[in-house]
């Protein structure tokens, strides 16, 4: 049986980069038969560092300085299976670019790491030079970007090497299953490449060991590129698993991901943040007038009240999960005092006993737990509560205005519209 990808629009495009037809003129289309255009421009090792990079536009006929978007395919690694028939691909990809940034990524917390250096390779800097050479062909297009394993960090390079200005023109980015690269970022880029945080979708499978090169599964979209997500997956064979055969839709059709306070919660806000910007970009064509001012101040505040209230809600309920989880292991350690081992010659009442002396008892076991675990769970209540307030006081405060003067209701009905 021929595997398939999920159907997930972003998820296929990003797949189109394995295509075996990939030239120029080539009709490009998804895995699943959706047509994305035509390839208008090839790296294909063209520097000699491995890197294949696809630009695709809907119709090629359209005059260039006219273009309104491209999509940019990034290639990942060529397959080991490949060896004997493109041992050249195989060399840059695993030994020259794999397996370096691997090791580049994992000494990060080594003392003598060089923190503000780019840490690059060959690839990723000619994938670079690629970008910015389809940003001048098209100089007035928005940049869709996509890529996959190595192709991830292909694209994380190249967009975080853009100057300020050019990233903005970034519209969307998805990629799949690559390592994060963060930190072999210098400073300058981490600051360009998080200007664009909330228009970079990055997928990593916690079952994929690539994925999770440079990632810590408790920080989530902190300290990487983008938002991150950690799918959902079944357990797949570790090819089939990195080639995101594992990945599964949940009930809105949409990628099953794993939810945490670092991930959901951070991610939903960026997201947001993201459209108010394009809001103000949008309001600011001819300048603010005081009630543009008053809505883009209250958009603002309500994004970033309403985020603090979410992660500190979805922190408290991590919280409580992880005492939970703790209490439960105790408790099953405590009853277990009266298990005798096979081969014991004592009495239950004499191994309780023994274990007590021993300092095994309710108040060191599930006692110990709640003592830990209570003052931090009541901590992180109250602090969810003071946001909680806060974003009411912020929401009822913003009505009160619009309940006094209908001009700026109805101006903030517009507006809102606009999202």
């Amino acid at each position: 049986m021929t595997k398939q990808y999920i159907n997930d629009t972003n998820l296929q495009t990003a797949m189109t980069e394995y295509d075996s037809e990939m030239a120029l003129g080539h009709v490009a289309k998804t895995p699943n038969g959706h047509r994305l255009g035509t390839v208008t421009r090839v790296y294909d090792n063209t520097s000699g560092d491995g890197e294949q990079v696809y630009a695709v536009v809907k119709d090629p006929s359209t005059p260039r300085d006219q273009v309104k978007e491209v999509t940019v395919l990034f290639r990942g690694s060529t397959g080991p299976d490949k060896l004997l028939s493109n041992p050249a691909d195989v060399w840059n990809d695993w030994a020259e670019n794999d397996a370096r940034l691997a090791l580049r990524t994992w000494a990060q917390d080594h003392p003598n790491f060089t923190k503000d250096q780019d840490h690059s390779t060959g690839q990723l800097k000619a994938s670079s030079r690629a970008l910015k050479e389809i940003m001048e062909k098209y100089p007035h297009a928005k940049i869709n970007i996509y890529g996959h394993s190595l192709g991830s960090m292909d694209a994380q390079y190249a967009m975080a090497n853009l100057s300020p200005e050019e990233i903005q023109r970034i519209q969307k980015a998805y990629i799949y299953n690559g390592p994060n690269i963060y930190g072999l970022l210098n400073h300058q880029q981490q600051a360009t490449i998080d200007l664009i945080k909330g228009r970079i979708h990055n997928y990593a499978d916690p079952k994929d060991f690539i994925s999770m090169v440079g990632r810590d599964l408790s920080k989530g979209s902190i300290d990487s590129v983008g938002m991150v997500y950690y799918a959902d997956t079944k357990k797949q064979g570790m090819t089939d698993q990195h080639m995101t055969y594992g990945y599964q839709l949940d009930k809105n059709g949409k990628i099953k991901t794993l939810s945490s306070a670092s991930t959901t919660a951070v991610n939903v806000t960026l997201a947001q943040m993201e459209q108010y910007k394009k809001l103000k970009e949008h309001l600011s064509s001819s300048g603010y007038n005081k009630n543009e001012k008053l809505f883009l101040d209250s958009e603002q505040a309500t994004i970033i009240s309403s985020g603090l209230s979410r992660v500190a809600h979805e922190g408290t309920e991590e919280l409580k999960r992880l005492k939970a989880n703790a209490r439960q292991k105790a408790e099953e350690i405590y009853k277990s005092r009266r298990k005798v081992p096979f081969g014991f010659i004592l009495s239950p009442s004499e191994l309780e006993a023994a274990y007590a002396e021993g300092g095994l008892t309710y108040a060191t076991t599930v006692g110990a737990i709640d003592e830990m675990f209570e003052p931090v769970v009541a901590k992180a209540s109250q602090i969810e509560g003071d946001f909680t307030k806060l974003e009411k006081q912020i929401k009822s405060g913003i009505q009160a205005k619009l309940d006094r003067d209908r001009k700026l209701a109805g101006d903030f009905n517009q507006w809102t519209n606009m999202r």
